[in-house]
């Protein structure tokens, strides 16, 4: 009898095992001999192309000891969120860079765009547009009865997914406000994600609104991102009052993962002033000041290209600083796990 699997089973089957798409190709290969890679899972498991039947029947008559594992409970998403309530201070790169490396890293990523300026779907070389018409985005995905998972679209050639957003999400904004526990829906609507992801990735809006509050509410992380200039610095005072509401009287376990100074040119003198400043902040809060990330060209380009600018270019000026900024969540992430077992 012939094996037949959707785009959907497939999907689940991997997530149930803990398997990312690359995992999956690799054991493919291996047991049937072929040069399968993460492009080709990704368009089986959004139905573009049929799952070959051999395929089909080797995951389905695959389990332990032969090679892949049984499926198995699988424990929260750590999450993670940029947010600073003054614009252009490169939250979107941030959240866009760290989401790649954690799916490098082999973690299963999902980035979630919060801002209604749809910066993060226009970087990962998604129209928000055509993802409105198709009413897959953020602003349908908090209304629906229906699974978080159909909103989603994979980016970077399966890398990670993408939950897009477009510009009718600022009118959600103002609804949240209208609705009993309005800034919960999206940590409601996140919990349905355990057990598909590692880590869910949420990219603020640039100011302190309800979308802003509701990221704080479902965020396990948070990075505070702010150009190395005083009007950026000016906003974080508010913001570590709007945090320690949040945790007051919402969400307990928000923690702030450190603060990390962008566009900083070390050859100006208001860049060396304003980080001196910072040092100063992270001392008194007891913070983290993660290394500075300086302007580069490579970042601007990588939007044209619909790509991070880390999968433009690897050697990227910043790239260490993100990658401090990954290590840490993956470390994190670690912990989490210990404590649970």
């Amino acid at each position: 009898m012939a094996h037949e699997m959707s785009g959907e089973e497939l999907r689940r089957y991997r997530e149930q095992r803990g398997m990312n798409q690359q995992a999956l190709v690799g054991w493919l290969n291996e047991r049937l001999n072929r040069r399968y890679d993460r492009a080709k899972i990704s368009r089986w498991e959004t139905g573009a192309e049929r799952i070959p039947q051999n395929v089909a029947g080797a995951l389905k008559t695959a389990t332990e000891p032969v090679g892949i594992p049984a499926a198995a409970v699988r424990a929260a998403p750590v999450v993670f969120c940029a947010a600073n309530q003054k614009g252009g201070v490169a939250k979107t790169t941030t959240c866009v860079n760290v989401a790649w490396l954690l799916a490098q890293s082999g973690r299963r990523v999902l980035l979630i765009d919060c801002d209604p300026q749809a910066n993060a779907t226009v970087h990962l070389g998604v129209d928000p547009h055509e993802r409105e018409l198709a009413k897959a985005t953020l602003t349908h995905a908090l209304k629906a009865s229906r699974p978080m998972r159909e909103f989603m679209t994979p980016v970077c050639d399966g890398a990670f997914d993408l939950l897009p957003s477009s510009i009718s999400l600022a009118a959600t904004d103002r609804e949240l406000l209208r609705q009993p526990n309005g800034t919960l829906i999206l940590r409601a609507k996140i919990a349905q994600l355990a057990g598909q992801y590692d880590f869910v990735v949420l990219d603020c809006p640039p100011h302190l609104g309800e979308l802003t509050v509701s990221v704080l509410n479902a965020a396990d992380q948070l990075l505070i991102p702010t150009q190395t200039e005083m009007l950026s610095m000016m906003g974080i005072p508010q913001l570590f009052e709007t945090i320690a509401g949040v945790r007051e009287l919402v969400n307990p376990r928000l923690q702030i993962l450190g603060v990390l100074p962008t566009m900083y040119s070390p050859r100006r003198l208001q860049d060396e002033t304003v980080m001196k400043e910072l040092r100063e902040l992270a001392a008194a809060e007891q913070l983290h000041l993660f290394s500075p990330v300086k302007r580069a060209a490579d970042y601007s380009k990588s939007v044209m290209a619909g790509r991070p600018g880390l999968a433009y270019n690897p050697n990227s000026a910043g790239a260490e600083s993100y990658r401090e900024i990954a290590d840490a969540l993956l470390a994190l992430a670690g912990e989490e796990m210990r404590h649970g077992a």
